[in-house]
């Protein structure tokens, strides 16, 4: 259940923006990285009458919700698997771009630590992947995991495959339109487009449980793959979501011992953000 709203003397409040927190206390500020805005704790302060908000990063707000989250909350990825307690989480959602963070236990707290980990290389699991790398390498240099996983970046591949298939795509096709095709099968650039989509997703999330040890289970955020589910089944391809996050080697078995969920409820940063004013 959401907790009690803060015990405090003076009203304390916490707020959420996407991209890293840079200084302390009345001196934090998020200059958004995709988009031109910065917010201040300061300007916070000045518009909510909050005296002292806690600026955090998005994500590591939706992980501080993680805890509080019921079952029906959540939906599961591959068969059931059991998490294990006090064991570090992590947490990734492509989105207006591609939010990683991850949520640890120490003291009989939980602690959510923010990362940009949306901006890794992307590394290629195939030679037909490897050669979409090559293509958009060609027009944007570094290319990232949030190029291709998050909302301009699922519009970004499936340009690149048609024009890898000489194909003139609709430029003005937005990413609801590209899953809408790939739902009803009549694009093979569009289905293609979802697949490699969830591959990635998957070989992104599985890094992310190599890197933190995530014993305690990878969870999946953003807009997109909980809209994709709430659509019906048949778009996120949870097969090769699996298959890709648990492709890594000799660490394949440890990997299939994780469980990894889709959060489902659409208000769960708000959630992380009343943890975040509570606690202080």
């Amino acid at each position: 259940a959401p907790p009690a709203p803060p015990s405090l003397d003076r009203p304390g409040g916490a707020g959420g923006d996407p991209g890293p927190v840079e200084g302390r206390g009345g001196e934090a500020r998020i200059a958004m990285t995709n988009c031109p805005w910065d917010v201040t704790a300061k300007t916070l302060a000045r518009v909510t009458g909050v005296e002292a908000p806690r600026l955090m990063n998005d994500f590591a707000a939706l992980a501080l919700s993680l805890p509080g989250l019921r079952p029906f909350e959540l939906a599961s990825v591959g068969p059931a698997r059991e998490a294990v307690p006090g064991e570090p989480v992590g947490l990734l959602g492509a989105g207006t771009g591609l939010g990683v963070a991850s949520l640890v236990f120490a003291g009989g707290r939980e602690i959510a630590l923010p990362g940009e980990g949306g901006h890794v290389d992307l590394a290629a699991g195939n030679d037909r992947e490897a050669a979409v790398i090559a293509h958009l390498r060609m027009r944007y240099g570094h290319v990232s995991a949030e190029r291709v996983l998050s909302g301009p970046g699922l519009v970004t591949l499936y340009m690149a495959l048609a024009a890898m298939a000489g194909r003139e795509p609709k430029p003005e096709l937005t990413p609801a339109e590209i899953a809408a095709l790939a739902r009803r099968g009549t694009c093979d650039i569009a289905s293609e487009t979802v697949q490699l989509f969830c591959a990635w997703l998957g070989a992104v999330a599985g890094d992310l449980a190599l890197t933190i040890g995530a014993r305690g289970g990878i969870y999946i955020g953003g807009g997109i793959v909980p809209g994709w589910l709430s659509g019906g089944p048949g778009l996120f391809a949870e097969d090769i979501f699996r298959a890709r996050f648990e492709a890594k080697g000799r660490f394949s078995g440890w990997l299939a011992r994780i469980p990894v969920h889709v959060i489902r409820r659409e208000d769960a940063a708000l959630l992380g953000l009343a943890r975040a004013a509570r606690d202080g």
